[in-house]
């Protein structure tokens, strides 16, 4: 795809601290995990944490597909519910944390 440099935004915290942290040799997902780190070498590839109000938009679309039975949807408009949170995203809603 000739992407030159990408930024990866990830809520999972854990996720990040496994990909860039040492090996761990007896995880679940080690081979993963170990694949993605020699991707990100390999690349201009930077993993960044954002808080989950940050990332409201990937929330919504992977929680609308875990709930979903079909494999791949194609959406020739945005979801219902998904226009709010692009228009919340577009004027800087802050969101307050517990």
């Amino acid at each position: 795809m000739a992407i030159d440099e990408l930024v990866c935004y990830s809520d999972s915290l854990h996720c990040i601290s496994l990909i860039k942290g040492p090996s761990i040799k007896y995880h679940v997902y080690a081979v993963l995990i170990q694949d993605i780190k020699e991707l990100m070498s390999q690349s201009n590839i930077t993993l960044c944490h954002t808080l989950r109000e940050g990332n409201n938009c990937a929330d919504f679309l992977a929680k609308l597909g875990a709930s979903s039975d079909s494999d791949l949807t194609i959406h020739a408009s945005p979801p219902k519910g998904f226009l709010d949170i692009l228009r919340s995203d577009a004027t800087g809603t802050f969101f307050l944390r517990e």
